[in-house]
């Protein structure tokens, strides 16, 4: 190589785009999603980043879901399901 000339290494990875948990905000009136936030496979890394998420934003509507299902939502104004412990398929209901 010469002078000023870099290597470029190729590689063949790939950014993974679909992930089995998905936590998103949501619009006030929640229809439509706002941000993606994280994208995770393991249920008990989604839980606690949806509860970090939770904390972080009080007064934003935030979801975990799996897949196409929604495992939990934040509410405005109501304390979100972010205290309780809940075993991977349990289904999260809110008031």
């Amino acid at each position: 190589m010469g002078q000023g000339t870099m290597a470029v290494k190729k590689t063949t990875e790939k950014t993974r785009t679909h992930f089995t948990f998905r936590i998103d905000t949501w619009t006030p009136d929640g229809e439509s999603i706002m941000e993606h936030l994280a994208g995770i496979e393991d249920y008990q890394v989604a839980l606690a980043t949806f509860r970090a998420a939770c904390e972080r934003w009080p007064n934003t509507p935030i979801t975990l879901r799996q897949g196409a299902t929604s495992s939990a939502k934040s509410q405005r104004g109501k304390a979100p399901a972010r205290y309780a412990d809940y075993g991977a398929g349990a289904s999260l209901s809110l008031l």
